[in-house]
């Protein structure tokens, strides 16, 4: 068991519910709001199936790119997500693994998030950038929020 409990959040957009699945799914718009400001995401490219690659490219402020690999595990369009990603180090070694569970539900015009985050695996390097998860999630989301309801 991780040391790390499941983290678990919502949000809830004025948006239909294939807009919000679509910021996930699609690399354009997923690159807009997967990391929190101000770090980017320069590269986003999807294998959209269960055991479909996952390759996401993250910048810091300073330039510096880190690899995310990851994998599908279940996709039920559009009400669930289930996907792993794990940040690389310079050697190609995982520094932690996550899996993602991402539920959508939608009623009345709005859809409503539901994000769990579980660490799987946590190397002797992870605790710094494991320690910031649930912020750096909310900020993301946050983005996610501002960009689905404004396109909607």
């Amino acid at each position: 068991m991780s040391d790390y409990p499941p983290l678990k959040l919502s949000r809830t957009f004025n948006a239909p519910i294939q807009a919000v699945w679509n910021a996930w799914t699609k690399p354009e718009e997923f690159k807009q709001w997967f990391m929190p400001a101000p770090f980017t995401v320069p590269n986003a490219e999807f294998d959209l199936q269960v055991g479909g690659k996952i390759q996401i490219d993250t910048k810091s402020p300073d330039g510096m790119i880190m690899p995310l690999v990851g994998e599908y595990k279940l996709i039920e369009e559009p009400t669930k997500l289930v996907m792993t990603n794990a940040p690389l180090d310079a050697d190609g070694n995982k520094l932690f693994e996550i899996q993602h569970t991402v539920l959508f539900s939608e009623a009345d015009g709005q859809t409503t998030l539901e994000v769990t985050a579980e660490v799987l695996f946590a190397g002797p390097n992870a605790k710094m950038y494991l320690d910031g998860q649930e912020a750096g999630l909310n900020q993301a989301l946050d983005q996610l929020v501002e960009q689905v309801n404004t396109r909607s």
